[in-house]
């Protein structure tokens, strides 16, 4: 009875199975879909270029920047990259030649992924445990600013969240034999080959699998299933990806690694998670029907393991792969909550509660798009520019798209400059609400621009564009 992943376990007069495919199911999907195009489109044709982005193009052939002058990284690392995503890199590569030329093409890729996974997740979730869970986990994931954002960029962030589902999903499933195994092992290889940290994610699903068996949560099938995809994750990665990988240069993170998981997930989120989990887990002590989630509390706790211990430069864009994990778990909180209110009423207020809670991260990302505006610098740079004076910019490689090709001989990346032009230049540095004013000792440096818009949450992203002066030259004294 343990092992019956079909059924719901809400003890007393709650208790149900999750939703069949009936009309009411249809018509659910249909409005969160459509809930999920409108939150994940907002702005797609408007946002500036995010520093991600621009490599991107490079990555795939469409733009023919410098990146040996521009880039942060090593300049080897580019052509590497494609290589190390290639699944995504064809993909994308092929669905924008289908599209007309502009920003808003190179991005609509990656929706069709997002609003593919939100309708994936949903179904599952009220085939497994009914539309209460359903809706609750859609209101969690939708909130999710990392989310949200993810799915709006030319990036490999939102396809290999598909094949993670997908690959989930398909450990998961009740049925099927050697053919599901086999799927199994396809859509893992897949994920990879789309964004390799996915491999930490299987690996962990394994870990967790195993003590989850021993305690009768999980069925043998889901343990195979789970060695499958961490066997074929780890022989692509070592037979394949490593050779690529090997060296390689991240943004990485400043902040602690959990301080910045908490940060990005956000704190209610995690408090719902945290309660879900030992709800879970106080049920299935007392022989109730939530077996399954305890594999997704120690998936989460191994994640959270993992980020601290490993030496992983943890850029906080790679949470988003291990997200699912507390989604699930502060969905069954919500859940729970919401099935022994007195009425249907009550249960909706509460979801309304907690969605109004989380909204102030969601309204912030579409305030910015949670993207530094370079599209605006450079027209602040092109204003006030008048001949060959420098520019120092970081993330050069995004200010470059915009900036006349005339002037990218000028251009510098700010991290690599070794010392600052002596004649009169443009800084473009960017910066939070925390980080302290740029200054240049002995020289006069005029604001030309602070670029950025109010937010509602911990985040901000700031533009600032300075015409420094030139060095004065040193007089000499004689006695």
């Amino acid at each position: 009875m343990a092992h019956d992943e079909h059924s719901i376990s809400v003890p007393g007069p709650h208790r149900q199975r999750g939703e069949g495919w009936t009309p009411r199911l249809w018509l659910a999907l249909g409005s969160v879909v459509l809930v999920a195009l409108c939150l994940e489109s907002y702005g797609l044709a408007t946002w500036p270029m995010a520093d991600d982005e621009v490599p991107s193009l490079v990555e795939l052939g469409l733009s023919h920047i410098d990146a040996e002058s521009f880039f942060s990284v090593p300049p080897d690392q580019i052509p590497k990259l494609p290589k190390a995503t290639i699944v995504w890199n064809l993909f994308q590569r092929a669905a924008i030649g289908l599209l007309p030329a502009g920003e808003p093409s190179f991005r609509i890729p990656s929706l069709i992924c997002g609003v593919l996974t939100s309708a994936l997740v949903f179904v599952l979730a009220a085939r497994w445990r009914g539309l209460w869970f359903a809706y609750a986990l859609a209101i969690i994931q939708h909130s999710s600013q990392a989310f949200i954002y993810l799915v709006q960029l030319d990036r490999f962030y939102s396809m290999p969240l598909l094949l993670l589902v997908l690959t989930l999903a398909a450990i998961c499933w009740p049925r099927g034999g050697a053919a599901m195994m086999l799927a199994v092992a396809v859509l893992a290889a897949l994920t990879v080959l789309s964004h390799n940290i996915t491999l930490a994610l299987f690996v962990l699903a394994l870990l967790a699998a195993v003590p989850a068996y021993v305690l009768g949560a999980v069925p043998l099938r889901l343990v195979l299933r789970s060695a499958a995809a961490a066997a074929v994750s780890v022989l692509v990665y070592f037979s394949y990806l490593r050779p690529l990988v090997r060296g390689w240069s991240s943004t990485g993170n400043p902040t602690p690694v959990l301080i910045s998981f908490a940060a990005h997930t956000s704190v209610p989120v995690l408090a719902l998670a945290a309660f879900g989990g030992v709800l879970a887990f106080a049920l299935f002590r007392h022989r109730e029907r939530e077996p399954v989630l305890i594999w997704w509390i120690l998936i989460l706790l191994g994640s959270l393991c993992a980020f601290q211990l490993t030496n992983i430069s943890w850029n906080p864009r790679y949470f988003l792969f291990f997200m699912p994990a507390v989604w699930i778990l502060a969905a069954f909180a919500m859940e729970f909550v919401a099935r022994r209110t007195s009425s249907v009423t009550t249960g909706v207020a509460w979801y309304g509660c907690i969605a109004i809670i989380l909204m102030p991260s969601l309204l912030s990302h579409f305030q910015d798009g949670s993207r530094h505006d370079y599209r605006q610098a450079a027209a602040v740079v092109v204003k006030y520019y008048h001949s060959q004076e420098p520019i120092l910019s970081d993330d050069a490689e995004t200010i470059s798209y915009y900036l006349p090709p005339q002037m990218h001989h000028m251009l510098q990346v700010r991290t690599k400059a070794k010392q600052y032009p002596r004649s009169e230049f443009f800084l473009v540095c960017r910066a939070n609400a925390w980080t302290p004013l740029p200054e240049i000792p002995n020289r006069q440096m005029d604001l030309l621009a602070e670029i950025y818009k109010r937010r509602y949450d911990q985040f901000s992203h700031i533009l600032r564009v300075y015409r420094v002066a030139a060095e004065e030259p040193r007089t000499k004294v004689t006695f």
